[in-house]
């Protein structure tokens, strides 16, 4: 036999007692004046409405008759309730309920057609339909919702496939169900609908189910709700991979050892030395914790001054002892010749600054100077005499912010990250000594919040300390200007800065945010001059960065 190409679906059968099951022409109702429903020809042909037999239209008009009576004679209210009633048992014979649906004052049944016309396609694009949790019922398989929005795979082949895909939910979740009874429900829905939207047409469909049905069924089985192989296909693998990232770069000291910064080599990048007794031993060290009165150079102009903190805040307000550049002369090549061009204001160098302020001045890689104002300790002082103060990580991310104080560059506040980058310490530093600026533009921090500040330099120290230990590796950017304004001695150091070297070697290094830049590929390190840097973010790049290294050198 030929197949029915429904050249004749549109013409009404001639035969009014027609009875047979796969007739060529229409047996729908005539339509009425009245009829609001669109021209046949607008109806998906895979929903089209199924032909009735002859005692089928005779129920329905006898149940149109019941309805019609109850309307005339009771309440809308029962005729709804009625109609519901009926219209959905009517609907269990072709194996779809059909909900009631009100017409000016004549309550009718909605017919498989009718669903197909009302109801509009999802807004949102990921999904063909999007059963609630609370209409799933866990004790049988999933059934395709009534208000399916039109495809062109039939509806009998998409809850075979959504069948299958249960089947292989079914025993990957076999595990986990207990914490999440309708885990399997919610997958094959996702996985189906997924499949429906990206297939052109049945054949795809099919082929498309299978697979996914195979790729479920060789995922390892999983044993808590954040396993990467729950999902569908497409969140499986996006769950996986990240999973094997991570896994790869994972900063197990055997993988990162061979980062650490030699003690060889410490000077040469201007690193405090933790072996030299002057540093830590208070009984060689003079105490001067201020530097009210002493003459320095000044660290913006570079002009001699005395170091006072009288009438500070009107010193502050008026700016005008200081005149300086915030940018850095980069060499540019202007007319045929070249140029050092500061990046704050496009001047030259040697011109007069763009910014006003007041005198600051800094000890730079001075240690024993920096030891007078407060005595470095190592982390071995710190365990033997405080007996340990927690349970030490075996990598932490450090990174320091500072500010400008009467004793020099001062610690403003320390932020300390895990491996994960979850932070263990972000505490703002209290100050001994008068603040002759706190930096902001770079550092972040504003005089009220240093003013709400608890700990002091001491107290933060311990604090840290409680997550390192002895055999802690700290990584970070310019480690040395943070150990030092920390006061704090340590030998395993991994600094990236030194990881990925200037092209010019020592002393130069290359900034963070170009690392963070070419490597991860976003940005760091871009908030405007009111905003200053973050701790924090920096912190983390600087993990990132050498996990970045970790994989790479794996690959």
């Amino acid at each position: 036999m030929f197949s029915n190409l429904g050249l004749l679906s549109s013409s009404r059968c001639p035969d009014p007692s027609c009875g047979r099951p796969r007739c060529f022409f229409s047996h729908a109702e005539a339509s009425s004046s009245k009829s609001t429903l669109p021209p046949k020809k607008d109806i998906p042909s895979t929903i089209r409405q199924p032909v009735k037999r002859k005692s089928d239209i005779e129920e329905d008009e006898r149940i149109r008759g019941i309805v019609k009576r109850v309307t005339n004679n009771g309440s809308i209210e029962k005729a709804r309730k009625l109609s519901d009633t009926v219209s959905n048992a009517g609907g269990m014979r072709n194996g779809t309920a059909r909900p009631a649906v009100q017409t000016g004052g004549d309550v009718r049944p909605q017919t498989t057609t009718d669903t197909a016309l009302t109801t509009q396609p999802s807004s949102n694009t990921s999904t063909l339909f999007s059963p609630s949790s609370s209409a799933i019922n866990t004790s049988r398989a999933p059934i395709l919702p009534i208000k399916l929005a039109p495809s062109p795979h039939p509806r009998t082949d998409r809850q075979k496939g959504l069948n299958i895909l249960y089947t292989q939910y079914s025993k990957l979740y076999s595990e986990i169900l207990h914490l999440s009874p309708d885990l399997a429900h919610k997958s094959a829905f996702d996985q189906e609908s997924e499949t429906a939207i990206s297939s052109s047409n049945v054949r795809i469909y099919k082929t498309a189910i299978h697979q996914a049905a195979v790729s479920i069924s060789r995922r390892p089985i999983p044993d808590n709700l954040e396993h990467p192989s729950i999902g569908t296909v497409k969140e499986s693998r996006v769950a996986t991979e990240k999973h094997e990232k991570e896994k790869a770069s994972k900063l197990s000291r055997n993988r990162i050892k061979k980062y650490l910064l030699p003690l060889k080599d410490f000077h040469i990048w201007r690193y405090p030395n933790p072996e030299n007794p002057e540093l830590y031993d208070e009984n060689l060290i003079e105490i001067k914790p201020d530097g009210e009165g002493e003459e320095h150079i000044c660290s913006r102009c570079k002009i001699s001054f005395i170091v006072s903190s009288k009438n500070i805040e009107e010193r502050i307000k008026n700016g005008k002892e200081c005149k300086f550049h915030y940018g850095k002369p980069i060499p540019e090549r202007i007319e045929g010749k070249r140029k050092w061009i500061y990046t704050c204001c496009g001047k030259e160098r040697g011109e007069l600054g763009c910014q006003d302020g007041i005198h600051v001045f800094s000890h730079e890689d001075n240690d024993l100077e920096l030891s007078k104002r407060f005595p470095f300790k190592n982390v071995n002082q710190l365990v033997d005499k405080e007996g340990g103060l927690g349970k030490y990580n075996n990598v932490i991310a450090m990174d320091c912010e500072m500010i400008f104080t009467t004793a020099g560059i001062s610690l403003g506040r320390v932020t300390i990250v895990d491996e994960n980058g979850e932070t263990l310490l972000d505490e703002l530093v209290r100050q001994s000594v008068p603040v002759l600026d706190v930096n902001t533009r770079f550092s972040g921090i504003t005089m009220d919040q240093l003013d709400n500040a608890i700990m002091d330099l001491s107290a933060v120290r311990a604090a840290a300390c409680m997550f390192i230990g002895p055999e802690t590796i700290i990584v970070g950017h310019g480690l040395e200007n943070d150990l030092r304004a920390l006061k704090l001695l340590h030998d395993k150091i991994i600094d990236t800065a030194v990881v990925f070297p200037h092209d010019k070697g020592p002393p130069y290094r290359r900034a963070l945010r170009d690392i963070v830049k070419e490597k991860l590929g976003y940005f760091i390190q871009d908030r405007t001059s009111d905003l200053g840097h973050s701790s924090a973010v920096d912190a983390k790049s600087t993990l990132e960065v050498l996990k970045w290294k970790v994989r790479d050198d794996i690959e």
